[in-house]
Parts: structure tokens; C-alpha cells; sequence
């Protein structure tokens, strides 16, 4: 049975690629483009892995990673934290919330992202 994962990124670019590159990973991608929406099919599809994003409007990543946890549905449900952003602060409390990485999107290039999921999802 293919693995699911949910990516909540709020870059409609970002989104197509991964969906386009996990697709030869036999991982379905379902997208989130707002962290609201995020925390819905969280619930609904109960991926086996979250990709998420820190910096989005609305709400930040830490925002929807409290939420996640704060659910006794979606708690279980590993997270990676995919961001522009290298905020050591940040990342820490992201870390802190049960994240089980923080990957800086310039550090690693779609490929090793995806190696990182499928080694999580092992």
C-alpha cells in the first residue's frame, strides 16, 4: 500500500513540484496551500507523514504544529518541517513540538527531500 503524505506549504510552486517528484516515490501527495486547510485533511486523510512549512499567512508552522498535537487524531502523525527560513529559534520550538526534522529548503535539494521522507516513512 503507497504511503501518504500531507504537505502544507503555502507556494503553489513548491506544492506541484514535490506532488510531480513524490509521484515517481509511489508516495500519494495530498497539498494543503492554507495552514486551515492543513489542519483539516490532517485530520480527514490521517497521513503517514506531514510536510509543513513554518512561514505562511495566517498562521505559522509552530501555530499548526501546537494544533496537530493538541489532537488526539492528528498527534500521532510524524511531521518534517520543510522551510525557507533558518531560524535556529524557531526550528528548536518547532523540534520541541515533536517535529522530527527541520530541513532548510536552500540546504537540500528536492531529491534528498525526499530521500528524508521515505527513510521517515520506513
Amino acid at each position: 500500500m503507497a504511503k501518504k503524505i500531507l504537505l502544507i506549504d503555502d507556494d503553489p510552486l513548491i506544492v506541484r513540484m514535490y506532488e510531480r517528484i513524490f509521484s515517481f516515490s509511489d508516495i500519494e501527495v495530498v497539498s494543503a496551500l492554507l495552514p486551515g486547510d492543513g489542519l483539516q485533511k490532517a485530520s480527514q486523510v490521517k497521513p503517514d507523514l506531514i510536510l509543513l512549512d513554518i512561514m505562511m499567512p495566517d498562521m505559522d508552522g509552530i501555530e499548526v504544529m501546537r494544533r496537530l498535537q493538541a489532537d488526539e487524531l492528528t498527534k500521532p502523525i510524524p511531521v518534517i518541517i520543510l522551510t525557507n527560513l533558518s531560524d535556529e529559534t524557531r526550528s528548536k520550538e518547532a523540534m520541541k513540538l515533536g517535529a522530527k526534522s527541520v530541513m532548510v529548503k536552500s540546504d537540500y535539494s528536492p531529491k534528498q527531500v525526499v530521500e528524508k521522507v521515505v527513510a521517515a516513512l520506513q
